[in-house]
């Protein structure tokens, strides 16, 4: 390599490692049954507003789903302690190569501490419900 090769490499690394810019990996989408477990996670929800019969249709066709579980606690019962509230992203591959997501809110977030599912189609609005939850049953005292 000569001295000008290795100046425009150099120049090119700084240039990367200036910009600092980091790409996520692709998704994965290990599920191999994604109509089956769409229909178990829309059976399971207890929310009156879960997705309805449109979204089901459109995960009927998805080639592929993965689960993950997001990292931070969207609820908090003052006083409570040992109580359960999580949220996971299911994300769907959809024939067409687009992504669908929906989100389960998986709470005892009731009076009895009974585990409920519900899924919502955003991630804000599952955690509208948490906080809901959660005051409510502080409320409830």
């Amino acid at each position: 390599m000569t001295d000008q090769h290795e100046a425009a490499a150099a120049t090119a690394a700084d240039t990367f490692t200036v910009l600092d810019i980091e790409v996520p990996a692709p998704r994965g989408y290990p599920g191999q049954d994604s109509s089956r477990h769409a229909r178990r996670l829309l059976g399971r929800a207890e929310n009156t507003d879960r997705p309805g019969e449109d979204i089901l249709r459109l995960l009927l066709g998805a080639r592929g789903y993965g689960i993950e579980r997001l990292p931070e606690p969207r609820s908090a019962v003052p006083g409570e302690r040992r109580r359960w509230c999580s949220v996971y992203e299911h994300a769907f591959l959809l024939a067409d190569d687009s992504e669908l997501c929906l989100y389960e809110l998986e709470h005892d977030l009731t009076p009895d501490r009974r585990l409920v599912c519900e899924v919502y189609r955003d991630e804000v609005a599952a955690g509208r419900a948490a906080r809901r939850h959660a005051h409510a049953l502080a409320a409830a005292g």
